[in-house]
């Protein structure tokens, strides 16, 4: 009889593992991320790579350096991102403690009245009259008390991998977040440089336009005393006018400019006020390290933080998938308690009401109303999104690579173009008024050739901003700014 009872059981597990077996979706295969080019186009290195330098050798300006320290430490998003990494540990120290048996301690007492008609009621009856126990077994009966003390402990094995798998994907989110951190660095680094010089930028511009309006000021008089000797006409000293108001007005919009720059980083601090300290002019050759690396295409694989955070959450996303396929297998858990247990509370702690059980079960799924199968699904596209997001997000960094490369070229060379005409409009403004005194120049002639030289000379502080801006922008696309 024993012998038939095993083959029964062992024929049943065999029949279970072997129905839940075939509806276990097979392993997905795989995607390839698409191939990068071997190289940037007009790369100038393919062996370095500035993403890879600190911030405090990059960035030499020590006024920024100082700028960019107190935003790291007090911006808000700094903070999110600490919480966010915590949150994720948090969740892995979990996963890691899955694999341990559960211990729980429990303790309760209840007090029964069993019916006179119940099974119960003429079980306890009919034991207080037997002859074969004593005094301290017979049953209260009005009512039944019962206590429990006692340790239960129950361990699920983890044969089939369900809980490595959680386990890996909770690992995988916790680095993921830790990249997150780093982009959020990274970002927060770019951003505040950017609006550092920017501000540098609309101080140089003020500084012009003061220099400007100081010009425009003796035009206006000279003009005006020519007027007086009959030498000019009243429309010139209008237009002279004119020109030094609409001067004067621009100086305003870049001193709210100015103060909207400020609140900026300000508020990138993490503070409501305070004073930036600055730098006197734009000087890239001064302030940067002027050695454009930008080492191969392959290398933003491993520098930029928002790809490896990509990376991870696919990684993430493979594993839930595993944990998901898992789910379709019986699962072995071994349970037990160890207890004190008796109906009279002063022979609770005595030898005769310890007791103890140790069993062992497979439960496998057999109808679960599609939560399984679907949850297998929805592991399964969520892991294809997560692969479409890392090829994008890979795309999008390969094309900010290129696109600043180009930039800081292209941004150069006008430049270089943009110091030649303001040299040649300065020159211009200078013959103008030559030419104006000995009555060889109209005075329109003299206000288009200030303004001419007042736009160029303003559009020439833009560009020495822009290209910081574009060097800035490739340091960052390098993965740079973080370290």
């Amino acid at each position: 009889m024993t012998k038939y009872r095993k083959a029964l059981l062992a024929a049943a597990l065999g029949y279970t593992l072997f129905s839940t077996s075939c509806n276990v979706p097979k392993h997905a295969q795989s995607k390839k991320l698409q191939q990068l080019p071997a190289a940037f186009p007009n790369g100038f290195d393919t062996s370095e790579n500035i993403g890879r330098i600190k911030r405090e050798q990059f960035f030499r300006d020590p006024h920024l350096q100082l700028l960019i320290q107190d935003v790291l430490k007090s911006n808000p998003d700094i903070h999110i991102a600490m919480q966010r990494i915590r949150s994720n540990a948090a969740q892995f120290k979990m996963t890691q403690a899955a694999f341990l048996p559960s211990l729980s301690i429990n303790a309760n007492s209840s007090a029964t009245k069993f019916g006179k008609y119940t099974m119960e009621g003429v079980g306890n009856y009919d034991t207080n009259l037997s002859g074969n126990i004593d005094e301290d077994q017979k049953v209260a009966t009005d009512p039944t008390p019962n206590y429990w003390l006692g340790l239960g402990t129950t361990w699920e094995l983890d044969i089939w991998g369900k809980l490595r798998k959680m386990k890996e994907a909770a690992r995988a989110r916790y680095l993921a977040s830790e990249q997150g951190m780093k982009l959020v660095q990274s970002m927060l680094t770019a951003q505040t440089t950017m609006l550092y010089y920017e501000l540098v930028a609309l101080d140089n511009e003020s500084k012009i336009v003061a220099e400007n309006i100081a010009l425009q000021e003796r035009a206006v008089a000279i003009v005006e005393a020519q007027k007086a000797g009959g030498r000019a006409t009243e429309l010139a000293v209008q237009q002279f006018k004119a020109q030094l108001y609409n001067t004067q007005s621009s100086a305003y919009n870049i001193a709210q400019k100015r103060t909207e720059v400020i609140n900026k980083l300000n508020t990138l601090a993490g503070r409501y006020e305070g004073d930036i300290v600055r730098a006197d002019k734009l000087n890239i050759l001064e302030h940067f390290d002027q050695s454009v690396q930008v080492g191969l295409p392959i290398q933003i694989l491993e520098n930029r933080p928002d790809v490896l955070a990509a990376q991870s959450e696919l990684k993430a996303a493979k594993a839930d998938v595993g944990a998901a396929r898992a789910a379709f297998f019986p699962s072995l858990n071994i349970a037990g308690y160890a207890a004190f247990n008796a109906f009279n509370g002063n022979l609770l702690f005595s030898a005769g009401s310890l007791g103890y059980q140790l069993f062992g079960g497979v439960m496998a799924p057999i109808f679960q109303k599609r939560q399984i199968r679907t949850q297998y699904n929805v592991a399964n596209a969520s892991q294809e999104q997560a692969f479409f997001q890392y090829q994008k997000t890979v795309l999008n960094a390969y094309q900010e690579v290129s696109n600043s490369i180009s930039a800081i070229e292209n941004t150069q060379k006008s430049f270089l173009l943009k110091e030649k005409e303001t040299k040649a409009l300065a020159q211009g403004v200078e013959i103008s008024n030559d030419l104006y005194v000995t009555g060889y120049a109209s005075y329109l002639e003299i206000v288009a050739a200030q303004k001419s030289k007042l736009e160029a000379e303003l559009e020439l502080v833009i560009l020495e901003q822009n290209k910081i801006f574009r060097l800035v922008d490739l340091y960052q696309a390098l993965g740079g700014g973080w370290q």
